[in-house]
């Protein structure tokens, strides 16, 4: 029974720390660095956060993918991208 319940909390360690490292990685609150450190130690250490990982970026290109074709109807692409580039963000919508 414990075997079993320490199994489910292995698997379980791979989306919290997917969690974790997403979290860090917000630019207010000043842990990026934090999060990119921890994403690269979880990469060696955590296959399940890899597989997490995965889903997690799968997911988020779908969702982009909506999303730059409502910004396209509403502000020219340049303009976004100029706008995003001054905020020193990425944005999958802003190749390069």
């Amino acid at each position: 029974m414990i075997a079993t319940k320490c199994r489910a909390c292995v698997r379980c360690v791979g989306a919290v720390a997917v969690v974790l490292v997403f979290v860090l990685k917000i630019p207010e609150l000043g842990t990026v660095e934090i999060g990119e450190a921890l994403e690269w130690l979880f990469y060696v250490v955590l296959p399940n956060f890899c597989f997490s990982k995965a889903l997690q970026d799968l997911v988020t290109k779908h969702l982009f993918a909506g999303i730059c074709d409502q910004i396209d109807e509403k502000v020219p692409r340049e303009l976004f991208c100029a706008a995003m580039k001054a905020r020193n963000t990425t944005n999958p919508c802003c190749p390069g």
